[in-house]
């Protein structure tokens, strides 16, 4: 379920939250002033889909609280999840690109306010200020630089530098507080890292596990608690193939 936010309050909370966008934080006033007077937004509830009913609808979507899910299902009904996206990430540029098949869905993974910016509208700002094309060109060349570090990681480091890349990058998205600098409190279920490392539940726990060995990290119900995050930056960012150093288990 989703609703509208009053018009009164709808344009100045769009303009913040483009604001904490990489993409628009430079634009000038006019510029972020007209895209936002075309966009609208909505909260949506937990695990509720994005354009349901228009799904190859071309919006760029901006993550202003919560967290988006960006995943598909293939035809045998097997789920993958391309990423789990946070506060001031947008997704979706690549539908400014017209006759577009959507290969890709977006659900809310928790309570989630989204800014949909129309890319017909978009495109006419950024036609309008051409030099402000640069500030997409610079979002599609950083997101294709993740993305091949991403698949060099997974090509050439072992998988245990996999996950603690992945859980280092949700970290600094979702990551909460639990007691200090280096202790967070991660909400995301073990299905859900198995879906974005296309491997099973079960090949999940068993890392996590020699993680937690490790005492990076502590496996709960439902969430993990990054125990020493320097520990798991160290282990995500070392030469591929790297092992996690030796670490003393904590007490019980």
């Amino acid at each position: 379920m989703s609703y509208c936010f009053a018009d009164l309050e709808k344009l100045a909370l769009i303009q913040r939250g483009l604001r904490t966008c990489a993409l628009f934080r430079t634009w000038p006033d006019a510029a972020l002033d007209r895209m936002a007077r075309l966009a609208h937004v909505r909260c949506y509830e937990r695990h509720t889909q994005v354009l349901t009913q228009d799904r190859p609808r071309r919006e760029v979507l901006a993550v202003i609280s919560g967290c988006l899910e960006v995943s598909g299902v293939n035809a045998s009904g097997l789920k993958f999840v391309l990423g789990l996206l946070g506060p001031g990430e947008v997704t979706g540029l690549i539908r400014l690109l017209k006759n577009l098949t959507p290969i890709y869905d977006y659900h809310a993974h928790e309570d989630t306010t989204l800014v949909h910016l129309p890319c017909e509208g978009l495109s006419a700002v950024l036609d309008a200020h051409p030099h402000l094309w640069k500030s997409v060109a610079f979002a599609a060349l950083e997101r294709q630089r993740d993305s091949v570090a991403i698949i060099q990681r997974r090509a050439l480091g072992c998988f245990q530098q996999v996950l603690a890349e992945t859980l280092v990058r949700l970290s600094q998205w979702h990551g909460q507080p639990a007691g200090s600098p280096a202790m967070l409190n991660l909400h995301v279920s073990q299905s859900d890292l198995a879906s974005m490392l296309c491997v099973s539940r079960q090949t999940i726990n068993k890392e996590l596990q020699l993680l937690a060995r490790q005492a990076m990290l502590a496996v709960k119900y439902g969430h993990l608690v990054i125990l020493d995050l320097p520990a798991l930056q160290e282990l995500a960012s070392g030469p591929p193939g790297m092992l996690p150093p030796c670490r003393p288990q904590p007490p019980p």
